[in-house]
Protein backbone atom coordinates (compact mmCIF):
# COMPACT_ATOMS: atom_id res chain seq x y z
CA UNK A 1 0.00 0.00 0.00
CA UNK A 2 2.96 2.59 0.99
CA UNK A 3 4.55 1.79 -2.09
CA UNK A 4 1.04 2.58 -4.74
CA UNK A 5 1.05 5.74 -1.97
CA UNK A 6 4.58 6.97 -3.16
CA UNK A 7 4.02 5.92 -7.14
CA UNK A 8 1.10 8.02 -7.27
CA UNK A 9 2.60 10.56 -5.31
CA UNK A 10 5.99 10.57 -7.19
CA UNK A 11 3.40 10.86 -10.78
CA UNK A 12 1.68 13.82 -9.26
CA UNK A 13 4.82 15.80 -8.40
CA UNK A 14 5.96 15.08 -12.00
CA UNK A 15 2.49 16.03 -14.05
CA UNK A 16 2.80 19.45 -11.50
CA UNK A 17 6.54 20.38 -12.28
CA UNK A 18 5.68 19.26 -15.91
CA UNK A 19 2.79 21.58 -15.63
CA UNK A 20 4.20 24.85 -14.25
CA UNK A 21 4.67 28.01 -16.13
CA UNK A 22 7.83 29.45 -17.20
CA UNK A 23 8.29 33.12 -17.84
CA UNK A 24 10.82 33.70 -19.82
CA UNK A 25 12.32 37.56 -20.30
CA UNK A 26 15.71 38.52 -21.48
CA UNK A 27 17.34 40.55 -18.15
CA UNK A 28 19.65 37.89 -17.64
CA UNK A 29 21.52 38.07 -20.82
CA UNK A 30 24.52 40.13 -21.05
CA UNK A 31 24.12 43.85 -21.74
CA UNK A 32 24.71 44.28 -25.72
CA UNK A 33 25.50 47.42 -27.67
CA UNK A 34 25.20 45.75 -30.65
CA UNK A 35 22.38 42.74 -31.85
CA UNK A 36 24.02 39.58 -31.24
CA UNK A 37 22.39 36.10 -32.09
CA UNK A 38 20.78 34.38 -29.35
CA UNK A 39 22.60 31.61 -27.58
CA UNK A 40 21.16 28.09 -27.87
CA UNK A 41 19.17 26.77 -24.76
CA UNK A 42 18.37 30.09 -23.17
CA UNK A 43 17.01 29.90 -20.65
CA UNK A 44 19.49 27.25 -19.03
CA UNK A 45 17.68 24.08 -18.33
CA UNK A 46 14.22 24.91 -20.45
CA UNK A 47 15.79 24.11 -23.89
CA UNK A 48 14.76 26.16 -26.26
CA UNK A 49 16.84 27.09 -29.54
CA UNK A 50 16.60 30.41 -31.11
CA UNK A 51 17.28 30.54 -34.78
CA UNK A 52 17.39 33.56 -36.29
CA UNK A 53 16.67 35.70 -33.21
CA UNK A 54 18.96 38.54 -32.17
CA UNK A 55 19.27 40.21 -28.60
CA UNK A 56 20.17 43.68 -27.71
CA UNK A 57 19.84 46.38 -24.96
CA UNK A 58 17.58 48.93 -26.09
CA UNK A 59 18.92 52.78 -25.07
CA UNK A 60 23.00 51.55 -25.80
CA UNK A 61 22.26 50.74 -29.49
CA UNK A 62 21.81 53.51 -31.98
CA UNK A 63 19.79 51.79 -34.50
CA UNK A 64 16.82 50.39 -32.29
CA UNK A 65 13.66 51.99 -33.62
CA UNK A 66 10.43 53.09 -31.10
CA UNK A 67 9.16 49.46 -30.59
CA UNK A 68 12.50 48.73 -28.48
CA UNK A 69 11.34 50.27 -25.35
CA UNK A 70 13.49 51.13 -22.01
CA UNK A 71 12.23 50.60 -18.63
CA UNK A 72 13.59 53.24 -16.82
CA UNK A 73 12.87 50.91 -13.53
CA UNK A 74 15.80 48.31 -14.31
CA UNK A 75 19.45 48.44 -15.24
CA UNK A 76 18.54 47.43 -18.50
CA UNK A 77 16.06 45.53 -20.61
CA UNK A 78 17.47 43.55 -23.05
CA UNK A 79 14.99 41.99 -25.18
CA UNK A 80 15.26 39.31 -28.26
CA UNK A 81 14.32 40.57 -32.06
CA UNK A 82 13.45 39.14 -35.86
CA UNK A 83 13.23 41.92 -38.44
CA UNK A 84 14.33 44.76 -38.92
CA UNK A 85 17.49 45.49 -40.87
CA UNK A 86 18.99 42.54 -39.75
CA UNK A 87 16.87 40.79 -43.15
CA UNK A 88 18.24 40.49 -46.26
CA UNK A 89 15.55 42.63 -48.05
CA UNK A 90 15.23 40.20 -50.96
CA UNK A 91 14.17 37.20 -48.93
CA UNK A 92 11.45 36.09 -46.10
CA UNK A 93 12.51 37.46 -42.66
CA UNK A 94 11.88 34.49 -40.32
CA UNK A 95 12.80 33.52 -36.95
CA UNK A 96 12.08 29.97 -34.81
CA UNK A 97 11.93 28.84 -31.38
CA UNK A 98 12.59 25.08 -31.30
CA UNK A 99 12.98 22.66 -28.18
CA UNK A 100 14.91 20.26 -27.78
CA UNK A 101 13.82 17.80 -25.42
CA UNK A 102 16.88 15.55 -25.20
CA UNK A 103 18.31 19.24 -23.28
CA UNK A 104 15.85 18.76 -20.25
CA UNK A 105 14.75 15.27 -19.43
CA UNK A 106 12.52 12.69 -19.86
CA UNK A 107 9.19 12.91 -20.21
CA UNK A 108 9.03 16.81 -21.43
CA UNK A 109 8.27 16.35 -25.46
CA UNK A 110 6.26 19.60 -26.25
CA UNK A 111 5.65 22.70 -24.46
CA UNK A 112 2.36 24.81 -24.65
CA UNK A 113 3.25 28.52 -25.54
CA UNK A 114 1.11 30.83 -22.93
CA UNK A 115 1.21 34.09 -24.05
CA UNK A 116 3.73 36.47 -25.35
CA UNK A 117 4.52 40.47 -25.22
CA UNK A 118 5.92 42.00 -27.86
CA UNK A 119 6.35 44.89 -30.22
CA UNK A 120 7.11 46.27 -33.92
CA UNK A 121 10.37 47.37 -33.50
CA UNK A 122 10.59 50.12 -36.17
CA UNK A 123 7.27 50.67 -37.39
CA UNK A 124 3.43 48.65 -37.63
CA UNK A 125 3.95 45.55 -39.22
CA UNK A 126 1.78 42.24 -38.81
CA UNK A 127 3.61 38.93 -38.14
CA UNK A 128 2.57 35.14 -38.51
CA UNK A 129 2.82 32.87 -36.47
CA UNK A 130 2.76 29.24 -36.98
CA UNK A 131 2.96 26.18 -34.99
CA UNK A 132 4.06 22.84 -35.79
CA UNK A 133 4.29 19.64 -32.88
CA UNK A 134 7.51 17.74 -34.58
CA UNK A 135 6.84 18.88 -37.99
CA UNK A 136 3.15 18.35 -38.21
CA UNK A 137 0.91 22.01 -38.53
CA UNK A 138 -0.26 22.46 -35.20
CA UNK A 139 -2.14 25.84 -36.31
CA UNK A 140 -1.33 29.34 -36.98
CA UNK A 141 -1.98 32.70 -36.02
CA UNK A 142 -1.89 36.76 -37.61
CA UNK A 143 -0.96 39.60 -35.41
CA UNK A 144 -0.64 43.36 -35.83
CA UNK A 145 2.46 44.83 -34.26
CA UNK A 146 2.13 48.16 -32.96
CA UNK A 147 5.45 50.09 -31.27
CA UNK A 148 3.83 49.63 -28.16
CA UNK A 149 4.06 46.75 -26.27
CA UNK A 150 1.05 44.06 -26.42
CA UNK A 151 0.71 40.56 -24.86
CA UNK A 152 -0.72 38.09 -27.19
CA UNK A 153 -2.12 34.96 -25.41
CA UNK A 154 -1.87 31.51 -27.57
CA UNK A 155 -4.33 28.79 -28.50
CA UNK A 156 -5.01 26.53 -24.87
CA UNK A 157 -4.73 23.12 -27.13
CA UNK A 158 -1.67 23.99 -28.65
CA UNK A 159 1.13 21.54 -27.88
CA UNK A 160 4.38 22.57 -30.30
CA UNK A 161 7.94 21.84 -30.81
CA UNK A 162 8.06 24.63 -32.91
CA UNK A 163 6.92 28.59 -33.25
CA UNK A 164 8.03 30.13 -36.27
CA UNK A 165 6.97 33.88 -36.65
CA UNK A 166 7.48 35.60 -39.91
CA UNK A 167 6.85 39.63 -39.77
CA UNK A 168 5.71 41.27 -43.11
CA UNK A 169 7.95 42.29 -45.75
CA UNK A 170 6.74 45.69 -47.16
CA UNK A 171 8.61 46.27 -50.35
CA UNK A 172 6.45 49.63 -50.82
CA UNK A 173 7.71 51.36 -47.70
CA UNK A 174 9.45 54.66 -48.19
CA UNK A 175 10.79 53.75 -44.69
CA UNK A 176 13.88 51.97 -43.55
CA UNK A 177 13.60 48.87 -42.97
CA UNK A 178 11.59 47.52 -45.42
CA UNK A 179 11.49 44.35 -43.39
CA UNK A 180 8.59 43.89 -40.19
CA UNK A 181 10.13 43.15 -36.91
CA UNK A 182 9.14 41.85 -33.63
CA UNK A 183 10.38 42.47 -30.61
CA UNK A 184 10.30 40.26 -27.57
CA UNK A 185 9.95 41.57 -23.91
CA UNK A 186 8.50 38.41 -22.15
CA UNK A 187 7.52 34.77 -23.00
CA UNK A 188 5.29 32.37 -21.61
CA UNK A 189 5.10 28.43 -21.84
CA UNK A 190 4.58 25.50 -20.04
CA UNK A 191 6.36 22.23 -20.65
CA UNK A 192 4.38 18.64 -21.41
Amino acid sequence: MKRIVLIVSFVTLVGLCAGAQTYIDFHGMQIARTPTLMPDYYPEGVGLYWDSFYYVTPGIWGGEGRGFWVDPSTKHNTVAFIGGPLCNLAAVCTGSIKLYPTQIGPNINTFHPVSITVTAGWMTNHVRVMAYNNSKFVGSLYWRLTTTPQTFTFPAAWRVTQLVFTPDFVPTQSNYPKAGSMVIYSFVLMMH
